[in-house]
């Protein structure tokens, strides 16, 4: 099995792979990504040096420095350097998404299932790129809870991205909102109501249910839940623990009832879980 993710018939069967493709006028990265059926994951991808090309025919697009691209599963995979450079170099995350990442996945431009960010400004592109190398720098090395920290830092490249849409409402979050998550997230653990989450923002629950839908797209109970299951979906991968175990520690004391909840969010009992991806 090929070890190198810049060669082909690397498997990517893990939840974050980072690097640099470093193509230059033919030499042995010089040839054309092909995968028409997309990737189990997405791949972000920024083009740090020269110009590349998406697609073929009249779906062609270019993409040069300071260009982002976001490929989610479903998306064709067709580029290579574009023909007339010398080079294109360009720093990409390969990574399984926690489901409360959905809303930082969706951008404005698209093509041909692609999404687009053009012409980053300095100082942005300085921020991004950045993130992209301290990103495959935490992932390769051999700090403690070094995942847990690339994928902290791989929010942040998101959000950051996410802010750059122009669609992009301006306008913070409710701070009672921010409170509310806060609070679910530092007792994840507990098994608290939303009469807890609500007094502890001094909000009626009927009040907060509806400010936290209309901010959020979401009820709170969904909010909390895909906290849960995400938190099970790591421990499942990276601990020993037994299901059981693990439903206690992200708040589920009924077994039963935490296993109906992750698989349906997740597509499969935590048992399948752990058998697919270990």
């Amino acid at each position: 099995m090929q070890n190198d993710p810049l060669k082909p018939g690397y498997n990517f069967d893990a939840h974050l792979v980072a690097g640099l493709t470093p193509i230059i006028e033919g030499d042995e990265l010089d040839y054309t990504i092909n995968r028409p059926s997309g990737m189990k994951g997405y791949i972000i991808n920024l083009t740090s040096k020269g110009e590349g090309t998406l697609f073929s025919g009249p779906d062609s697009i270019d993409v040069g420095v300071g260009d982002l691209l976001l490929f989610p599963p479903t998306a064709a995979h067709y580029y290579h350097r574009k023909k007339e450079t010398v080079s294109w170099f360009h720093r990409w995350v390969y990574f399984r998404p926690r489901a409360f990442w959905h809303d930082w996945l969706s951008w404005q431009e698209q093509h041909n299932g692609v999404y687009i960010t053009r012409g980053l400004d300095k100082t942005a592109f300085e921020q991004i790129e950045r993130l992209f190398i301290d990103i495959e720098y935490t992932s390769k090395s051999e700090a403690s809870y070094r995942n847990d920290l690339a994928i902290n830092l791989l929010e942040q490249l998101l959000i950051r991205c996410k802010s750059l849409q122009p669609d992009v409402l301006s306008k913070a979050l409710d701070p009672r909102v921010i409170e509310a998550m806060n609070f679910m997230t530092q007792n994840l653990n507990q098994e608290f109501s939303i009469d807890d989450v609500a007094a502890h923002t001094c909000l009626s629950p009927s009040r907060l249910g509806h400010l936290f839908r209309d901010e959020m797209a979401m009820t709170i109970t969904q909010w909390r839940d895909d906290q849960r299951i995400s938190r099970a979906k790591q421990l499942l991968v990276t601990t020993n623990h037994s299901v059981n175990q693990i439903g206690r520690i992200v708040g589920y004391s009924d077994p039963l009832y935490f296993s109906r909840v992750f698989k349906r969010k997740a597509g499969v009992s935590p048992k399948i879980y752990r058998e697919q991806v270990t």
